[in-house]
């Protein structure tokens, strides 16, 4: 009983580490930023909880970055709250193309999918307009995700030759 005891305030102390480890400042920070570019992330109150966490991912999608929610590095830099050095911009530049790509090639998919289903079925023009919006689609996410990364990798190119922080 100690011992599951002793293993769950262990895991509890764990798991809240990264919850303490930014301050409410940079929460509020980074709240009115995702506000002022038109997300909701509640009050802005320096408490990172589910509203911010959903506004937050619904950013990162938006900006071909890992949606998963948290206000890391790639996320504050991305949203302006704070500087996160080169190697940090050429990372993310680097997650935008991958994410970019991904779903661009998903929807290129989805596009051929649905042609071959139209066709099967006996409706080829229907097809060919359903694999078109799926390559437009994609198309349209590939272009998103490689302009991210061009001002993500410019900013990281920027900050290595003048040493600037402040970008």
């Amino acid at each position: 009983m100690r011992r599951l005891l002793l293993t769950s305030i262990f895991s509890l102390s764990i798991a809240a580490v990264p919850a303490l480890a930014q301050d409410s400042q940079t929460v509020r920070d980074a709240q009115q930023a995702l506000k002022d570019k038109g997300f909701d992330p509640g009050p802005v109150d320096g408490v990172n909880g589910p509203k911010t966490r959903a506004a937050t991912r619904a950013y990162q999608k938006q900006q071909n970055l890992d949606a998963d929610g948290r206000l890391g590095a790639k996320t504050l830099d991305n949203l302006g709250v704070k500087h996160s050095g080169a190697g940090t911009e050429f990372k993310s530049s680097g997650e935008q193309v991958k994410n970019g790509y991904g779903t661009g090639g998903k929807d290129i998919g989805h596009g051929g999918k649905e042609l071959g289903t139209d066709v099967k079925d006996g409706h080829p023009v229907e097809g060919a307009k359903d694999f078109g919006k799926g390559v437009g689609h994609g198309a349209a996410k590939i272009g998103e995700g490689t302009g991210h990364a061009a001002k993500a990798a410019a900013k990281g190119v920027t900050s290595a030759v003048t040493g600037d922080k402040k970008q």
